[in-house]
């Protein structure tokens, strides 16, 4: 156990570096991904706990109302609660990224090292080499890059499978409550996971069924099982009640209807079947020329673990051994495909019809698989299970040949495979106009600039919320602020931002600008922060000529480049918005 914790420990500090040398530095993600919007799901959760309320409505995005929101790692934020109390949100959300990476190696360690003993023996030194292969998966990398921290909780999945191999083989009152808490566990830190693990005991117990007929307790098995899966169900269920109803309604910042979902799938979370084969860092779909995004889809497995769980499966000579991995691989691959076959960056098609998945199946037929829109995530638990035959194929080497495949398969997956290491950081330092807010006892909100930002990357206001406190006319999702719609101070300042005027006209509309302007005071925007940062040269002295038409100069101008408007607003400061 010892030797596990230790060398996953290690791993996770490769994963994650450099922050092991600077853990509060810098949050790990890229800046134009979702890291904004998470680490400040973490602050606002721990906001809302300090103040006694749940984290299920906040008034501090898409102003000035109130909305529904479940924070996605809401799990997250709870248990990380300590270490933000203590050193702040960066810290909790460097600390819950570097534990993800550390379960993920050490729960796949723990299931590669249980298989291999219950069939061979001696599997503590070659289940170091399944770990490897979730601690340093390419996909795992690239979620958190993309800023995604939720996913990176793959061990609770290795965890939930090695409950259930136990419950299926040990069947009794002890085993059936790991098994619930551990399954718990799982749903309650990533709603994909959960899933993947309930089909994953689906997928264990029909082989055993039909495999190991005879070394079943069939009559021991059913009540523990009924305990599991009722047991669980209890503890998720609120927590999934208040997910699914926060989705809803027209309050609600964060949608998934099907038809969102629908178009996500088909056009943007593809799965390209080259890719999970691909090395290097080549990427299909490339968001970035499709979308102008920074996200990674990443998919490879790589194929030195391919090579040693291909030796795996071959040294399990009886079909009966096989048969559980054979169909958890088949079932979880297919379903990473998505509804339709995608290969080289096109959809296949026969007589211009593209070739249905069984993913389209499941999409059609249960409720559940219309919230996901993600189909790639699937190759988690491939991952894992390649994971451990790749265990079973490293117990035939010893020695220096087990360490050299170790090395081998780190290698390929850290330095020859589209995922991105060593993984970016993004900057944490706060603005000098966010203490200048902060400092203000007149309640109102705070309009950022520019607008024309994309969603993800415009989130750096969300971050910098955590700074001022103060409510933002943004939301996480909405391209155009519902307060902006009618302004026309709004309408110029898109144009121009998006550059379509080369030089203003002679002959501003002033009286409509100020007469614009001063309708976001009454309405409750006591700031106004242009950030000079995010204009290309030839767009600031433009946007700065409209402001100050509606404005006036203005009340100050930071050394870090923020021109800050201070607005007359009629909330005092006991009426807070």
């Amino acid at each position: 156990m010892r030797l596990g914790l230790a060398v996953t420990f290690f791993f996770a500090l490769v994963a994650t570096w450099p922050m092991a040398i600077d853990p509060l530095g810098g949050l790990v993600g890229h800046p134009g991904n979702d890291v904004w919007n998470h680490v400040w799901g973490y602050w606002w959760v721990k906001d809302q706990v300090e103040q006694g309320y749940l984290p299920l409505v906040t008034d501090l995005l898409h102003f000035p109302g109130s909305s529904r929101l479940f924070f996605i790692d809401t799990f997250g934020a709870l248990w990380t609660l300590p270490v933000q109390l203590l050193f702040g949100p960066v810290a909790a959300y460097n600390t819950a990224i570097f534990v993800g990476f550390w379960l993920a190696g050490f729960g796949t360690w723990l299931l590669c090292r249980h298989v291999c003993n219950e069939r061979f023996g001696k599997g503590e030194l070659p289940a170091l080499v399944g770990a490897a292969a979730v601690s340093f998966s390419p996909h795992l990398m690239a979620q958190a890059y993309n800023g995604i921290s939720e996913t990176i909780t793959a061990g609770t999945l290795a965890l939930a499978t090695l409950a259930t191999l136990r419950l299926v083989e040990r069947p009794g009152l002890r085993t059936g409550v790991l098994a619930a808490l551990a399954g718990a566990l799982c749903m309650l830190s990533n709603n994909y996971y959960g899933l993947f693990a309930v089909l994953g005991a689906g997928v264990l117990l029909v082989s055993t069924a039909v495999a190991r007929w005879e070394r079943v307790n069939w009559r021991g098995l059913p009540l523990p099982t009924l305990l599991a899966a009722g047991l669980a169900g209890v503890l998720v269920a609120p927590a999934l009640w208040l997910l699914a109803t926060s989705l809803e309604g027209p309050d609600a910042i964060v949608n998934r209807d099907p038809e969102f979902v629908w178009k996500q799938l088909i056009t943007h979370n593809v799965t390209d079947l080259v890719s999970v084969f691909r090395p290097g860092k080549v990427y299909s779909p490339d968001l970035k020329a499709l979308h102008g995004e920074d996200l990674l889809i990443v998919t490879y497995v790589g194929w030195s673990l391919l090579a040693l769980a291909g030796v795996g499966l071959w040294s399990l000579r009886r079909w009966r051994d096989r048969l559980p991995w054979v169909l958890w691989l088949g079932l979880f691959s297919l379903l990473m495909l998505g509804p339709y076959l995608n290969v080289a960056g096109e959809y296949v098609t026969i007589d211009d019809r593209k070739i249905p998945l069984p993913f389209l199946l499941f999409f059609d037929s249960f409720p559940i698989f219309a919230r996901i829109s993600h189909p790639f995530r699937f190759v988690v638990p491939v991952q894992i299970g390649l994971a451990v035959l790749a265990t079973l194929g490293a117990r035939r080497l010893s020695g220096r040949w087990l360490a050299v495949a170790g090395a081998l398969v780190s290698a390929e997956l850290l330095l020859g495979s589209p995922g991105p290491w060593p993984l970016t950081r993004s900057p944490t330092a706060m603005p000098e106009s966010s203490a200048l807010m902060a400092a203000d006892t007149v309640p109102g909100a705070v309009l950022d600039l520019p607008m024309g930002l994309p969603n993800l990357e415009r989130a750096i206001y969300n971050y910098w919320q955590i700074g001022h406190q103060r409510p933002s006319v943004y939301s996480l999702n909405e391209p155009n602020p519902e307060i902006l719609e009618r302004s026309h101070l709004a309408r110029a300042l898109r144009v121009a931002e998006a550059g379509r005027l080369d030089r203003l006209p002679p002959l501003l509309p002033d009286l409509d600008l100020v007469v614009s302007g001063r309708a976001l005071g009454r309405l409750g925007v006591r700031y106004v922060v242009m950030h000079e940062r995010f204009y290309i040269p030839e767009r600031v002295e433009s946007t700065l000529t409209l402001l100050r038409v509606a404005f006036g100069p203005e009340t100050v101008t930071t050394s870090t480049g923020e021109h800050v408007w201070q607005l007359e607003s009629p909330l005092s400061a006991g009426n807070a918005p």
